[in-house]
């Protein structure tokens, strides 16, 4: 549990400033979205024992992606067999593997059999079950099309791990190349040119500039390299805590990475995409568009759109068109306005939704194919040409005093 400082305002237009304590922001948005209040603005409160506990966010998830999906694939199953809710809940607690997620289908299974609704019981759990799943389970149960709900959001998934899957596996080979280099160059300098600066202590001529500064700096970092690592994991380990507990600044971190050369453009493009595909997922499932405008701010990674799309489900609320609130958020691209402005005009926003969103998947695929077409042979150039200047500045007094002997 944690707990959160939060501006929000109330029907009659009250603003308030209240500290509540809840297991995560997403939950409280949930909460504080279904109390009818309007949320201005959320601030996790500082608690370095939390910010310790969730520091490094690559720990093992209690269920895997394809745990999920094959959850769902089972549960859709058996409801179109037409098995009552709870039945079909004791056969999918039955065949899980997974300790963890027994446990919490389990916890669902009692919760339902108390009367309290599915996507309720699922709500429950938000570590597991993300807020668009919930909210999708809930615009089922209303509508009677459980079934295709979950289905839709089965595909949804897919799709979103796909795109995040390609974009993994092409990052892999460039990062490899730079940590390569980054072991290269650290082995030349922590422990080969000490061993030519032993050698050069007795020289009788005068070390060219560059292969003295060089000396200086290898010696210097092989003196001090425990505290040169030490320095750099604190600085991460602090970084880190002030990203995850600060909003301003993890607002701040994730409009710096909108503006980064080439790598800028594929972040932009794949926050669109997820918000516009999220927004298709929730609409085709029959849910309002102010209540998906307020499930997906939940949803989308980026915390400055985010953000922003708390201000554009105001602006709905007022009568807006979507289209136009989207424009004030200065975050969505031309194309992307346009298609949803005719979305709009012409009572195919779902439809419009879905095709920017497939637009900028494969944008992504071909713009990150031709980036990593020109970073890869860039990375092995100025890897050459750095250990090509290391050896040269060690080897050129050598060469220097062959020719003075000769």
């Amino acid at each position: 549990m944690a707990e959160f400082v939060c501006k929000i305002g109330t029907a009659n237009g009250e603003i308030m400033q209240k500290v509540y304590v809840a297991d995560s922001e997403k939950a409280l948005r949930q909460q504080m979205t279904e109390q009818g209040y309007y949320i201005f603005g959320i601030e996790q409160k500082f608690n370095i024992v939390a910010a310790l506990k969730g520091l490094f966010s690559f720990s093992r998830k209690k269920v895997s992606d394809k745990e999920f999906l094959i959850f769902n694939q089972e549960l859709a199953a058996l409801i179109r067999s037409g098995l009552p809710l709870l039945q079909c809940l004791d056969l999918v607690v039955e065949r899980s593997d997974n300790p963890d997620f027994t446990s919490i289908l389990d916890d669902v299974r009692n919760q339902v059999k108390s009367g309290v609704s599915l996507s309720d019981a699922f709500g429950s759990h938000p570590d597991v079950f993300p807020r668009v799943y919930t909210a999708s389970i809930l615009a089922g149960e209303k509508s009677g099309t459980l079934e295709q709900v979950i289905r839709r959001y089965m595909t949804y998934v897919r799709i979103t791990l796909g795109i995040r899957t390609k974009v993994i596996s092409s990052l892999i080979y460039p990062v490899l190349l730079f940590c390569l280099s980054v072991a290269v160059i650290g082995v030349l300098v922590t422990y080969v040119i000490p061993k030519f600066s032993e050698f050069y202590t007795g020289f009788s001529g005068e070390l060219p500039t560059i292969t003295t500064v060089l000396v200086t700096i290898a010696l210097f970092m092989k003196a001090n390299f425990k505290w040169i690592l030490g320095i750099l994991i604190l600085t991460f380990i602090a970084f880190r805590i002030f990203i995850k507990t600060s909003q301003a600044a993890s607002i701040a971190f994730d409009r710096f990475k909108l503006k980064l050369p080439f790598l800028g453009s594929l972040y932009s493009k794949f926050s669109i995409s997820q918000l516009m595909r999220t927004l298709h997922t929730l609409l085709a499932g029959g849910i309002p568009l102010v209540n998906s405008i307020d499930v997906a701010a939940a949803a989308v990674g980026n915390q400055l759109i985010s953000r922003e799309l708390g201000k554009v489900s105001q602006s709905v609320k007022e009568g807006e068109p979507l289209w136009s609130s989207l424009k004030k958020t200065g975050l969505m691209t031309r194309m992307t306005l346009e298609m949803v402005k005719v979305g709009e005009e012409t009572g195919s926003l779902e439809e419009m939704l879905k095709n920017v969103s497939d637009f900028y998947d494969e944008e992504i695929e071909t713009n990150l194919t031709n980036v990593l077409a020109v970073v890869e042979p860039l990375m092995l150039i100025f890897m050459g040409l750095m250990v090509a200047a290391i050896l040269l500045a060690m080897y050129y007094p050598l060469f220097t005093a062959i020719q003075t002997i000769r």
